[in-house]
Order: structure tokens, then sequence, then C-alpha cells
């Protein structure tokens, strides 16, 4: 299930949004059952595709974790 938390619980991304700063740097933390990681990864992929479309985008990146070593 699909939840998202706040890197700094202190300014909500709802908050964030309704800035008019930029540049923006967009960061998303993963938690996934290793079952689901194929899943996450055609997800991540197709939206980044759509990223690549748009007005301003620079690039996207994919980080593995560093503890255990699963995507």
């Amino acid at each position: 299930m699909l939840q998202l938390t706040p890197l700094d619980a202190s300014t909500p991304i709802f908050q964030q949004l309704s800035t008019d700063a930029s540049p923006v740097v967009l960061v998303n933390i993963f938690h996934v059952a290793e079952a689901d990681i194929p899943a996450l990864l055609k997800a991540w992929e197709a939206d980044a595709n759509w990223m690549k479309q748009q007005p301003g985008y620079i690039s996207t990146q994919l980080h593995p974790p560093i503890s255990d070593g699963n995507i």
C-alpha cells in the first residue's frame, strides 16, 4: 500500500506545492515488499517516461538502498 511520508514533517507536501519557489527537487522514498519490487520498477519507469515529456524536466534517477542490496 502506498503511503506518502514527508521528508520534512514541519512542511507537508501540500504546503510545499503552494509555494512559488523553483527549481524543484523531488525525492520519493519507497518502502516496498520484495514481491512488489517488479511492479514498482514498472510503475516508476512509466512515470519517468511521462516526466521526460514535460516542459522544464531535467532528469530522473532511481537509487537503490545501500543497506541490503535490494532495489
